[in-house]
């Protein structure tokens, strides 16, 4: 008998570190979240669109080449420059404008996120996610063979300005500012009568 009180008062004890340690573990579906912006439009009803991601089926994966398919409902990937945005481990891939995408990843766990994008490419809604790990394919493990070709599936990069490109800004600038100051010394001073 003391023995069963011991048991129920260490769970007692416990079980408000256990619950509050899953109510603070957040769902992929809510970490896909954070990575879009928060004032993104967030269709509601039976005609919102939505993505859902049904490859890879499995949580591990052999080999390097990974295909992610994503199914949509009222949202046609393939038409007026309607997209989807392709994540991994919280850094944006790119754009895909057909429903799979084919990835190259070395062995590891990876966090995949799919979300809707629109003609502006602002994402819509709520994303879709999986976790996965990928694994070297030991000889004699079957490995999946592609759905369709990598010129098919290709994974597009979001437009904007590259780390090459922001330097040649800031350098751009640099140069304009010395040869604005250059050039204003060389000028000569209007005096005050």
């Amino acid at each position: 008998m003391l023995k069963r009180i011991l048991i129920f008062s260490i769970l007692l004890l416990l079980l408000p570190m256990i619950t509050a340690q899953a109510q603070s573990t957040p769902s992929i579906i809510d970490e896909c979240a954070k990575l879009l912006a928060a004032d993104r439009p967030m269709p509601i009803g039976a005609d919102a669109p939505s993505v859902r991601i049904v490859e890879p089926s499995s949580d591990v994966v052999y080999g390097s080449a990974v295909t992610i398919i994503i199914e949509t409902e009222n949202f046609d990937v393939t038409s007026d420059a309607r997209h989807w945005h392709l994540w991994v481990n919280g850094q944006l891939q790119g754009m895909v404008y057909q429903p799979t995408a084919i990835i190259d990843l070395e062995p590891g766990t990876y966090q995949i996120c799919a979300s809707l994008g629109n003609a502006d490419h602002a994402d819509l809604g709520m994303p879709a996610g999986v976790e996965l790990r990928v694994e070297r394919a030991a000889v004699g493990t079957p490995t999946p063979t592609l759905p369709i070709s990598r010129d098919q599936a290709v994974v597009q990069a979001e437009p904007g300005l590259g780390p090459g490109q922001i330097a040649l800004v800031i350098g751009l600038g640099l140069v304009a500012a010395v040869g604005g100051w250059w050039l204003g010394s060389r000028m000569p001073k209007k005096r005050k009568p």
